[in-house]
């Protein structure tokens, strides 16, 4: 994997589940604001998104929003591979494409699609950033449990606002 400088001490990379629940998403908007803010505070202007429906839409898009308060905020995308939204429903590709084109550096780690490539968008991030703001329901399965426990192993600080 290629090495992209990102100053990892003063980045941080999101991760959480494709779904966040319907009567749950304002809660999650303000708890997200708060960490992002809290971040930023403390140095961090660097934040990584995977760009994944659900929770990392959110973030990328609370980064966004907060390019007026937060003047040197950068959200970074990294992209497992190039066609990530193709499967997606229209609305889902329009925002996609919308957040992406305010994304202040865009990283698309594969051209095509290959078993692991999401993991492997994860690893990268973890490899990117000392912190991790997570939207994780501590259930012992998938990408978010993965990127987690594996930040967790390696002393990272998880804030996680489920």
């Amino acid at each position: 994997m290629k090495k992209i400088f990102i100053n990892s001490e003063w980045a941080v990379a999101f991760t959480g589940h494709r779904k966040v629940p319907f009567g749950k998403q304002r809660e999650v908007e303000l708890k997200l604001n708060k960490a992002i803010r809290e971040h930023y505070q403390r140095g961090i202007r660097d934040f990584l998104c995977g760009m994944a429906i659900g929770f990392d839409m959110f973030a990328a898009e609370a980064v966004i929003n907060l390019k007026k308060e937060l003047p040197h905020i950068r959200l970074i995308a990294v992209v497992p591979y190039r066609g990530q939204c193709e499967r997606w429903n229209i609305v889902l590709q329009n925002k996609y494409h919308e957040l992406l084109s305010q994304a202040d550096r865009i990283i698309i780690l594969s051209e095509y699609y290959f078993n692991g490539c999401m993991l492997r968008r994860n690893d990268f991030m973890l490899e990117n950033a000392d912190h991790i703001i997570a939207f994780f329901n501590g259930k012992a399965e998938g990408g978010t449990y993965y990127t987690t426990k594996k930040a967790q192993a390696s002393n990272k600080q998880v804030t996680n606002i489920y």
